[in-house]
């Protein structure tokens, strides 16, 4: 996409039915230079979790053949195991689940795993579950630092991860190089959170960012441009804060083939709009030591 930053593709802009071979055959044709994949709550993706082996082989041949990694993972399906349930089962559940995607990255390359920031996603949250969500998170940081695998929390659409400022409150405590946030300028926009001082505070710590449209209380499925969120100046803040990590594009296609026009679009309306925050501030810049 530029010089600085990679940008993948979340693997839900792709049909489910797709093979391995022919998501990154996808990747590649539309521009992209990387794939996140995707454990959600499904039995057929978490699956892959626990599915050594063939699965895994089937990953590594089609990452040789098309030369397209996977360098990053969207980790959602602890919203069906949550690491804060107050029920003991699900919660260990949700812990086996983090080690066992933290074994899977490590066996097809991936680099990151985006975490969901939820202590309860489909019932309440309390301080119990906020306490309960720490403890199982400290383990799994614990257990990810032996295999160098980082472990990033996203900016969720609640309260209790909704911002970067937040989720340093947890970077802090557990203060481990293993733990750094994964923002969502997306839902950091639909939640009207102040983004220049968000994305300043935790400017050290942040590893990969989700580019997604949104509106308020509408958090997905907003084409690029239709939405609330300022990519032109959100890049611009990205520059002040000197961020060269990785973007990935999130978008759901919903097993429409069609769908593959909306995700070019979709590369060539943020090219744009970087390239255009780029000149601008290279104006600016200009303007500001001009000798008259």
């Amino acid at each position: 996409m530029n010089n600085f930053n990679l940008i993948g593709l979340y693997e839900k802009a792709m049909p489910a039915f797709f093979t391995w071979e022919e998501r990154l055959a996808f990747v590649k044709y539309a521009g992209f230079d990387f794939l996140e994949m995707s454990i959600d709550e499904t039995d057929e993706r978490l699956s892959r979790v626990y599915s050594a082996g063939q699965v895994t082989e089937e990953i590594n041949e089609a990452i040789k053949k098309s030369g397209i990694p996977i360098l990053t993972m969207c980790l959602s399906g602890n919203r069906r195991f949550p690491v804060g349930s107050k029920d003991k089962d699900i919660r260990e559940k949700g812990i086996e689940l983090i080690k066992g995607a933290i074994l899977l990255a490590v066996e097809v390359g991936i680099r990151i795993i985006q975490l969901a920031g939820y202590d309860e996603y489909y019932n309440e949250s309390d301080q119990i579950t906020q306490d309960l969500f720490y403890d199982s998170l400290k383990e799994c940081v614990d257990f990810t630092s032996r295999y160098s695998v980082m472990l990033a929390i996203e900016t969720m659409d609640t309260d209790l991860m909704g911002s970067i400022s937040n989720i340093m409150k947890y970077i802090r405590k557990i203060n481990s190089p293993w733990l750094n946030i994964y923002p969502d300028i997306g839902n950091l926009s639909s939640r009207k959170v102040s983004i220049k001082e968000d994305f300043f505070e935790g400017r050290e710590h942040i590893v990969a960012i989700h580019l997604k449209d949104t509106r308020e209380n509408e958090f997905r499925r907003v084409g690029f441009g239709d939405g609330v969120v300022d990519f032109r100046s959100f890049f611009k803040i990205l520059a002040e804060i000197n961020y060269k990590g990785p973007f990935v594009v999130e978008m759901w296609s919903d097993d429409d083939l069609t769908y593959i026009a909306e995700v070019k679009k979709a590369r060539e309306f943020l090219l744009a709009e970087l390239n255009e925050s780029r000149t601008e501030q290279k104006d600016k810049v200009e303007q500001m030591y001009k000798i008259n």
